[in-house]
């Protein structure tokens, strides 16, 4: 079978040149020499596997044809390389980040188009593979057909298995709790994976999480992509992570501590927060009580006055929707909860103060048939309010919808 390659070339004199050096060692292949003008329409007909674009100085309108191919469905998979008289080093920056393949001199030796050419060919080989292979696993319901990572079913599972490999740092991404009707998760996804390497792990986990696999990549390092990413964002979209590297740390314990710290950033909003074992600290036997029991007063009344209407507004609320399920809601001094329960299992909101800085949410699904884990998060006092606690029992919610079919 023979491959389509196109040369897009306004100049006869340097079009002839680059054929003979193409077709010296390319005989096998159908070579059709073309115009910039229409050139996209007889582009779109050959469907080439490789485009060869002669690019004098200032020839803006390259740009623009190769976002076209790469934008094409049946064209993302074509090697574009560019021909310049001179290197345009603001073209062929932008052009990469369009999908360039790879670039060359109108003065390039032979071998050189011959070696450029052949790479392109042998790339598009090994992305066409990839590509069959992700359509099957997508059939399979290992990847999402969209955007080609793990769904939520898989992530866990690889991702564990790639942390026994070798240290990375681990990545838990949301979209800030005020924004999320903004972007879907696949938009948020794709945006994600234009801005990571290939050799990143990106899949999608529950209640708009994503997560991230960075192989043997610094902390440091990791945050930089993380404010790559927010840059590339919509101003009125903003998202939070919590991030840990897992030198010396069991995959599930840097899980655990990544998803407490992602409870943090999205309390606080638009944050990224690595994830620390939290410090010991030394009892003060000269603490002063009478302080103490002034401010943990303070932090219940606070807290009393949030949960009580929000606790009876929500039941009244989902009543009538879980019709099958009893809701039950508390609240009292030292721990309030709301609780859910049905045949196939009972699921618990609880809050309580034991000091008087911080406020421990715990939430337990206790469902039929499954191994679900209890998640705890430690909230500062001063992050505190009815929006945040509201957004945490209406996922509540939806998970024990889920996990018991109602």
């Amino acid at each position: 079978m023979k491959n389509n390659i196109i040369l897009i070339c306004n100049d006869e004199k340097i079009s002839e040149e680059i054929k003979n050096k193409i077709l010296l060692l390319r005989n096998k292949d159908n070579f059709f020499q073309i115009k910039e003008e229409n050139c996209f329409e007889i582009i779109k007909e050959k469907k080439p596997v490789l485009i060869l674009y002669h690019c004098p100085i200032n020839n803006e309108s390259f740009l623009d044809i190769t976002n076209k191919v790469k934008q094409n469905q049946e064209l993302k998979d074509c090697s574009i390389i560019a021909v310049f008289d001179e290197i345009d080093e603001n073209i062929l920056c932008t052009a990469f980040e369009k999908g360039l393949t790879d670039f060359l001199l109108t003065s390039s030796t032979d071998s050189e188009y011959t070696i450029r050419t052949i790479w392109c060919l042998q790339k598009r080989e090994i992305s066409y593979e990839s590509e069959s292979k992700k359509e099957i696993l997508s059939q399979l319901k290992i990847l999402d057909k969209k955007n080609h990572v793990y769904t939520e079913n898989y992530t866990y599972t690889i991702l564990k298995e790639e942390s026994k490999k070798e240290w990375g740092t681990f990545v838990v991404l949301a979209p800030d709790i005020d924004v999320r009707s903004k972007i879907s998760p696949d938009s948020l996804m794709g945006i994600i994976k234009r801005n990571v390497r290939s050799c990143d792990i990106l899949g999608f986990a529950s209640d708009f999480k994503i997560y991230l696999w960075f192989k043997q990549t610094e902390k440091d390092n990791v945050l930089k992509v993380l404010e790559k990413i927010k840059k590339v964002l919509t101003s009125n979209f903003t998202i939070s992570a919590g991030y840990i590297e897992t030198k010396n740390i069991a995959f599930d314990k840097a899980e655990e501590m990544a998803n407490n710290a992602l409870s943090k950033a999205l309390l606080k909003g638009n944050s990224f927060i690595y994830a620390k074992e939290p410090k010991k600290k030394e009892i003060n036997l000269d603490v002063n009580v009478k302080n103490f029991k002034v401010h943990k007063e303070n932090l219940i009344k606070k807290l009393e006055n949030i949960l009580s209407p929000l606790f009876y507004q929500t039941q009244k609320r989902i009543e009538e929707k879980l019709f099958e399920s009893k809701v039950t809601q508390v609240v009292e001094e030292e721990k309030s909860f709301f609780k859910l329960e049905n045949e196939k299992g009972t699921s618990v909101f609880t809050v309580s103060c034991p000091g008087y800085t911080k406020i421990n949410i715990e939430i337990i699904h206790d469902i039929k048939d499954s191994d679900l884990k209890a998640e705890k998060l430690f909230v500062d006092k001063e992050e505190i309010s009815e929006e945040k606690i509201e957004y945490l029992l209406d996922s509540f919610i939806k998970n024990f919808q889920n996990y018991t079919n109602v």
